[in-house]
């Protein structure tokens, strides 16, 4: 589950290490000032999807890190763009432990219209959905989103 607390700990850890304020920051993510104070003080449920990717391509640091899964970052570790296309990986997932659409459909109680929607690459999940999708794949969110290899 995502924990706002933990994120914001880990963004003010990163921003300070790069001797960032809001304002550099959002600058160079091209988000407003108001959405990095927002994540700093924990008043969004979660990032946006794309504005995480931004933070972490930048920060070149591992999502499950910033998500608190690990205590520290993982050395000598290349991080990649991330995947924007879900799909794919979903389905190779999916065959890989020889499933159907309706297990995950089912098991993760969401819509086939969502699932359509990820497959298809019309939509992002949020970052709580790439949580859980880990989860229900086992494996890092880092793994899901090919941002390791």
């Amino acid at each position: 589950m995502f924990d706002p607390n933990v994120f914001a700990d880990r963004l003010s850890e990163q921003m300070l290490l790069k001797g960032y304020d809001a304002q550099t920051l959002a600058n160079i993510l091209s988000v407003t000032p108001a959405t990095i104070y927002n994540l700093k003080k924990c008043r969004y449920k979660q990032p946006a999807t794309d504005v995480f990717f931004k933070i972490l391509e930048h920060f070149e640091v591992s999502a499950d890190y910033m998500l608190g899964f690990v205590e520290f970052p993982p050395d000598n570790v290349i991080y990649h763009t991330p995947l924007r296309t879900y799909g794919a990986k979903i389905r190779t997932l999916l065959k890989e432990r020889n499933l159907k659409q309706k297990d995950i459909i089912e098991d993760m109680k969401i819509s086939s219209n969502l699932l359509y929607k990820w497959l298809s690459t019309n939509a992002l999940p949020t970052v709580e959905t790439l949580i859980r999708l880990s989860n229900y794949f086992d494996i890092s969110v880092d793994a899901l989103t090919e941002r390791i290899q």
